[in-house]
């Protein structure tokens, strides 16, 4: 599916091998996707997967909604500024699946083309640090209008306290003024910048924490979670060795909680959200 997104081939060639591989990490995600895979399992409870309507808010390419669909989530949906796969990921879902209500969709970054109360988990992957500071609550204020009560959202937010920016290819620049890291890329670096000035807006950790609280009424970082869980050898696609060596210690008694307390702040953080009951009587405003 990958290569048919980035190549051109048909789409449906690559289905059959795609839900396959889809099925062997069912159970067992990739990384990346645990945490994900944990807060919709969390919002989904009891429901059969076909009953779950998904939206990924900045969907990028479409596969992660693939990957879902070809785990039994059919009802998915994606949005996004820029989707120049738009017609074709759509096409496919009709003449393959026989989906034939379209479920990609370009937006304007503000109004998420959805109704009121219509799903029930959300989920933005490395998605906010391209919103535009105009836009940022609204981003919030949508999710929850279009989530029903009790619905979940899942963020991965990479954020200014990370020492590397994998956008501009630069260590500890961001955490200066924007201004000043952007020129310090342009004139000591020697990077263009039209990309980072128009599309990248890393902030600190505890503004997304505050604006997903009062978009939502609750907020629980899942960060530390993370770094204190055990990685599976045969998931896990970075340096094994090494993050062996970071779970031992952030496991070790009377510093481990320390080291996972401090350290967090410092890589890319997780949240899960839910609904409140007070946001669900206002409609999410």
């Amino acid at each position: 599916m990958k290569d048919a997104h980035f190549n051109g081939r048909p789409a449906a060639d690559s289905w059959p091998a795609f839900r396959e591989a889809a099925w062997l990490v069912h159970d067992e995600p990739p990384y990346h996707l645990v945490a994900l895979f944990a807060a919709l399992r969390e919002t989904q409870g009891d429901r059969r997967p076909e009953e779950m309507v998904i939206l990924d808010h900045g969907c990028g390419g479409g596969l992660t909604c693939l990957l879902l669909l070809a785990n039994g989530y059919t009802s998915i949906y994606g949005i996004d500024l820029e989707f120049g796969n738009c017609d074709r990921w759509n096409s496919f879902l009709r003449d393959t699946l026989g989906l034939t209500e379209p479920r990609f969709f370009l937006y304007d970054g503000n109004t998420i083309p959805m109704p009121d109360n219509s799903v029930d988990f959300v989920f933005s992957q490395q998605v906010i640090e391209h919103v535009r500071p105009d836009v940022l609550d609204c981003y919030y204020v949508e999710e929850v209008r279009v989530l029903r009560y009790g619905g979940g959202a899942f963020h991965e937010v990479p954020h200014r306290l990370t020492p590397y920016d994998s956008h501009t290819r630069a260590w500890f620049l961001h955490f200066l003024p924007r201004e000043l890291w952007l020129w310090l890329l342009e004139n000591i670096l020697k990077r263009d910048t039209a990309t980072a000035r128009q599309a990248i807006f890393l902030r600190w950790p505890w503004i997304h924490k505050n604006a997903a609280r009062r978009a939502f009424g609750t907020l629980t970082d899942l960060t530390r979670k993370r770094l204190a869980s055990k990685p599976d050898a045969s998931v896990y696609d970075g340096p094994i060795g090494l993050r062996m060596i970071f779970y031992r210690m952030f496991n070790a008694p009377l510093i481990g909680g320390l080291l996972v307390a401090v350290l967090s702040n410092f890589v890319m953080m997780q949240t899960f959200s839910v609904k409140s009951p007070e946001k669900a009587l206002g409609a999410g405003k």
